[in-house]
């Protein structure tokens, strides 16, 4: 996957977070945000970095940001589903 759309990706899970959290009246664990606000942090060092030309290889600090933006997609997405299980 090029640069380009491994921005793409990192936007569109950016969007989905934000869906999810706009959508959701799931309560989170204090610990899963902790973890998660860390990750998305360290995608947006990751990002200002590339922005920045200060990444030695932005292509594999690129993929790092997007596997990021992911955990913490997922992460959202399960504790919608064990919140909408206990229902």
């Amino acid at each position: 996957m090029g640069e380009h759309q491994q921005l793409v990706r990192v936007r569109e899970l950016a969007n989905e977070i934000i869906r999810l959290r706009l959508q959701d009246r799931t309560t989170y664990d204090e610990l899963e945000l902790q973890n998660n606000v860390e990750l998305l942090s360290r995608s947006v060092v990751d990002l200002v970095n590339i922005m920045l030309a200060e990444d030695v290889d932005s292509s594999t600090s690129l993929k790092a940001t997007a596997s990021k933006m992911k955990m913490v997609y997922n992460n959202m997405h399960q504790a919608e589903k064990k919140d909408y299980l206990h229902f």
